[in-house]
């Protein structure tokens, strides 16, 4: 069963409170944190959020930050921190419970792809329009406790999973595609949730282009979920291919609607 957001205030309070623990846990974190501020602002984006609404037990932590890719990289080497910088520029810090995945705005493919505006005047709307799905719109500024989670209200009140923006060119160019249908895959079993058309376009659009590229999109999925531990019960191949099914029958009924 999927919430209700009712109260914001609270929302706000149990962020400042479950990321304050964070930082009492991780000193070092806390020092990288505090000396982020002095130059600009950091933002959480996505799960940390969400699992306060649903009740649910976090292990990692993504932020946006507002400085360029040299500072952050200077303050982190500064640093105690245990961390490694992924292929995308992101970086990776190591904590004793969590997971940090650590971006600056500039990195961020949606705006570095020009696919989305970044509006400084109301960045926290461009970050959440420059998430993919609707389920991980959820933005926080942690100076100032401001959020947007409009797109994952939707999804709260749709039960649909959406892809945020529209345009082909923003859907082709995402550079993860094998994750996004395992996560739509994935979410589908957890919440029973449907697909928009949008998203289900997306789906049949990219698991055609993985059996082109691979010959099955079932065996090249089943391989790259082995980076994911939580799908190992789940996302099996019996299951795959039923939502494969489900998409396909989904497009069907769509095309004898019209």
């Amino acid at each position: 069963m999927l919430p209700e957001i009712d109260d914001y205030n609270d929302l706000k309070g149990k962020f400042q409170s479950k990321l304050q623990l964070v930082l009492n846990n991780n000193s070092n974190f806390r020092k990288f944190i505090y000396e982020i501020f002095i130059y600009g602002t950091a933002y959480v984006v996505g799960g940390f959020l969400r699992d306060i609404i649903l009740n649910k037990t976090s292990r990692d932590l993504d932020m946006i930050v507002s400085l360029s890719h040299i500072q952050i990289s200077e303050i982190l080497n500064s640093s105690n921190l245990s961390y490694q910088m992924n292929r995308l520029k992101g970086f990776k810090i190591k904590l004793t419970d969590y997971e940090v995945d650590l971006w600056c705005l500039e990195n961020n493919w949606a705006f570095k792809e020009n696919l989305v505006v970044k509006n400084d005047d109301n960045i926290l709307d461009s970050i959440s329009n420059g998430c993919f799905y609707n389920y991980d719109a959820l933005v926080i500024n942690v100076h100032t406790n401001n959020l947007n989670i409009r797109h994952f209200k939707m999804f709260l009140e749709t039960k649909k999973l959406d892809i945020i923006q529209k345009n082909t060119k923003y859907k082709k160019l995402n550079p993860t595609i094998e994750a996004n249908i395992l996560r739509a895959f994935y979410l589908r079993n957890l919440y029973g949730i449907d697909y928009s058309s949008n998203c289900n376009e997306y789906l049949l659009s990219r698991i055609g282009y993985l059996d082109d590229l691979y010959q099955s999109s079932i065996n090249r999925l089943l391989e790259y979920k082995k980076k994911y531990k939580k799908y190992d019960d789940i996302l099996t191949e019996v299951f795959i291919s039923d939502c494969i099914s489900f998409c396909k029958n989904k497009s069907n009924q769509k095309s004898i609607e019209f």
